[in-house]
């Protein structure tokens, strides 16, 4: 998800302000993408992911790693300052056990960054209009998906587990990907102004939230 208005770009600049030295612990970070692009050496990451087969990138892209089922989980990991969970809670069965383990882990002001889909999007709206719910390999309607999120429910579901949000905003629509052969000049101006829009109607035009919150 590295494009503009991505939700990864945006949590990329959010880590790259954290200061020197602190600990992450990071969930379902899949290749290790958004530690690719956060790209410090400074930081002391511990990776936590399901599929094996991402081994190699793990080892050379964190400093810490471990294969585990996020799901099978019974605690994790204490001594970190901020807990990281990018497009996992919408795969989850009971993504409030998973954000209490995070309360539990991390001390009083401690940093949580999430992203998930925005299922109120524009859309999600039309196909109900239609009668319809499309599920697909990728997206807001991703078969893989077990909970999904409104900026309401997201809000209430942090603020069950205790933690207060202090920073929110909405990714847009991926336009390379939904529209792969435009041109760069094209996907450029058309992501401009769809950002602008999203400003305004981020309920209804944001494909993902991103949260910071911290620990209370």
């Amino acid at each position: 998800k590295d494009f503009r208005g991505s939700s990864h770009r945006i949590l990329a600049a959010w880590v790259r302000e954290l200061p020197a030295g602190t600990r992450i612990v990071e969930l379902g970070v899949a290749a290790g993408h958004l530690a690719a692009l956060v790209d410090r050496h400074d930081l002391e990451w511990l990776a936590l992911e399901a599929d094996i087969g991402h081994l190699p990138e793990l080892r050379r892209r964190f400093s810490g790693a471990a294969v585990v089922d996020v799901q099978g989980l019974t605690r994790l990991p204490r001594g970190h300052d901020a807990v990281i969970m990018a497009d996992v809670l919408d795969h989850l069965v009971n993504p409030e056990h998973i954000l209490l383990m995070a309360h539990d882990a991390l001390p009083p002001g401690g940093r949580l960054l999430v992203s998930v889909p925005n299922v109120a999007h524009l859309y999600v709206r039309l196909q109900l209009l239609l009668g319809r719910f499309p599920y697909a390999e990728r997206g807001i309607l991703d078969r893989t998906h077990r909970v999904f999120f409104t900026r309401r429910s997201t809000r209430e579901l942090l603020a069950r587990c205790d933690f207060a949000v202090e920073r929110e905003t909405v990714s847009t629509v991926p336009l390379p990907l939904v529209f792969p052969g435009w041109p760069g000049w094209l996907l450029e101006t058309s992501g401009r102004l769809l950002e602008a829009a999203t400003r305004v109607l981020p309920k209804l035009l944001g494909y993902q939230f991103i949260v910071a919150a911290r620990r209370v």
